[in-house]
């Protein structure tokens, strides 16, 4: 069997003898789950999946069973009317039964459509509309969420429960009725497989659509574990409803049988309760947000106070790693570090594997193998050595997209002929090291998460004291980037706290906990274009004049 865990070039001494070695592998029949889970079927009793839950409840799972509950949820899919092609919803965080029903829609040929736990009804009813879902699977905790769904008649999804629920689609009752035995049909590395939203300055969320090949062109985790070994554990807290996430700690994993310690939480990320949790289970990779690593420092000594710590790489990325993280996980968890860099419509293709060469702390790594990175100018012609420009990856590496979905016109403005633009700012140096810079747009990237200001402000704007507003990303020592809003109120209301915390509680409840405008000042107007855009760059500038002056003072 061929799959992902081909694609890396082992026993080289250096990236450039990797790259002169490598070669794709990529069968035209490649499926993800028999990637991901078939190939272990001679060794059923290995860990596949270590689960606990914040109240102490705990499991194992093995590849074995794995197998046969993906071959029972594919059959229920297939019997509540799931086609090839279709859409699969998951409204669910990181746990057994999301993992089951990843490879089940994989088996059917399906497409999963994961969608974080943070959205709220508005939110998850845009996506699941957008992507005209068949199914639906969410936490039943979280029911009340899909109300509105439920009114769309004859269009409303089918809901599959998971957790503590009786009835027709619960997921438990719908696993235990249906076969084990389940027959694949035809497949293709070019099979969609994934659909997964992602925020533009503008206009609603676009579906980046992925297809088979993805997955197995994710050998940047692979390097950035410094190689998977035998007795490798993999824990990562990170949302499986984010494409690092879900790539990380599952679908790029199993092919390598390394298995990956789930956490289930509604809390906050406790580094304590992380270092525990990664001695108990004998972890030795992990993949850590900058956000989680910024919680980790302010652990004291944590290998004196967690002795039995056995982790040996630790991969960060989302935004780029400070020199001083860096160093911290090196000295502090006494760990290797590798950074990782890429977004949701090219997973995973520059970083470090300090394995094969000492990583350059400033730089956010090199292009790993099979993936050729380039600087354009804004005409989409490479630029030379040293030159700042837009970093951009080969339209032909397998991890790029395929198109966004039922947008082909934002599909055309991502790629500039055969290179997908990423919309970061960059150069390469002359030892070819990647450097960032910016963004090229107003994206806000907090905690890991992309977020689209055009989607803030759509919902501040449903408050009724709001006239106008524009939204920014400032800098925060934990996030990264904090969101903030700029507000223009009607005539006959009066800027106050009580407004503002209305209109934060609305955007966490209606969009998402994690979108919502930490800060909020009311203006009396806005730069604006001629033709009457906001200048959300002038915002920036403003913010930027005004901390200098904070730290000068």
């Amino acid at each position: 069997m061929t799959g992902l865990k081909e694609q890396t070039v082992r026993g080289a001494k250096s990236f450039a003898e990797a790259r002169l070695r490598h070669r794709w592998q990529i069968p035209e029949d490649y499926n993800v789950a028999r990637d991901c889970l078939d190939r272990h079927a001679k060794t059923p009793h290995k860990p596949a999946l270590y689960y606990e839950e914040e109240g102490g409840a705990k499991a194992t799972y093995t590849f074995g069973q794995i197998i046969e509950a993906s071959n029972r949820m594919a059959n229920a899919l297939r019997g509540l009317g799931v086609e090839h092609g279709d859409v699969v919803a998951l409204n669910l965080p990181a746990r057994p039964e999301t993992a089951i029903l990843h490879m089940a829609i994989y088996r059917l040929g399906a497409i999963a459509l994961p969608i974080s736990r943070l959205f709220g009804p508005d939110g998850i009813k845009y996506r699941v509309e957008h992507a005209r879902a068949r199914v639906i699977a969410v936490e039943a905790q979280d029911l009340e969420k899909l109300d509105e769904l439920r009114r769309m008649g004859r269009d409303a999804p089918q809901i599959v429960v998971v957790g503590n629920h009786r009835g027709p689609t619960s997921f438990d009752e719908l696993l235990r009725a249906a076969s084990p035995q389940f027959t694949m049909g035809p497949t293709s590395a070019e099979d969609p497989i994934l659909l997964m939203y992602t925020s533009g300055t503008t206009g609603d969320p676009k579906g980046v659509l992925h297809v088979a090949r993805f997955v197995a062109g994710h050998n940047g985790a692979d390097y950035s574990a410094n190689f998977f070994r035998e007795n490798d554990i993999f824990y990562s807290p990170s949302d499986w409803a984010w494409v690092g996430g879900l790539s990380l700690s599952l679908l790029a994993l199993w092919p390598y049988g390394v298995p990956a310690v789930v956490f289930r939480s509604n809390a906050r990320f406790d580094p304590e309760r992380a270092l525990n949790l990664m001695e108990r289970y004998g972890v030795t990779v992990s993949f850590l947000a900058p956000t989680a690593l910024k919680a980790l420092r302010e652990v004291t000594n944590p290998r004196e106070k967690y002795a039995r710590l056995r982790v040996r790489c630790v991969s960060s990325g989302a935004e780029p790693v400070s020199p001083e993280l860096n160093y911290w996980v090196r000295e502090k968890l006494r760990a290797d570090f590798n950074q990782l860099y890429g977004q949701t419509e090219a997973m995973i293709f520059v970083g470090d594997c300090s394995a094969l060469e000492q990583p350059n702390p400033e730089a956010l790594g090199k292009p790993f193998p099979g993936h050729e990175v380039a600087i354009l100018d804004p005409e989409g012609k490479p630029l030379g050595e040293g030159q700042s420009g837009e970093i951009a990856i080969r339209r032909d590496s397998p991890i790029v997209m395929k198109t966004y979905w039922q947008n082909p016109s934002a599909a055309e403005e991502k790629f500039a002929g055969q290179w997908c633009r990423t919309g970061d700012l960059g150069y390469i140096d002359d030892r070819g090291y990647v450097y960032f810079q910016g963004r090229t747009d107003d994206i806000i990237k907090t905690s890991g998460m992309r977020v689209g200001p055009a989607e803030v402000e759509a919902k501040i704007m449903e408050h009724k004291a709001v006239a106008t507003c524009a939204v920014i990303g400032v800098p925060d020592p934990e996030r990264g980037e904090a969101i903030k809003a700029f507000v223009k109120l009607l005539p006959g209301f009066s800027p106050s706290g009580e407004i503002a915390q209305e209109i934060q509680q609305h955007v966490k409840k209606r969009l998402a906990a994690h979108a919502y405008p930490r800060e909020i000042e009311f203006v009396d107007s806005l730069p604006m274009t001629v033709t009457g855009k906001i200048r959300r760059r002038e915002l920036r500038e403003m913010e930027e004049r005004r901390r200098k002056q904070q730290q000068q003072t």
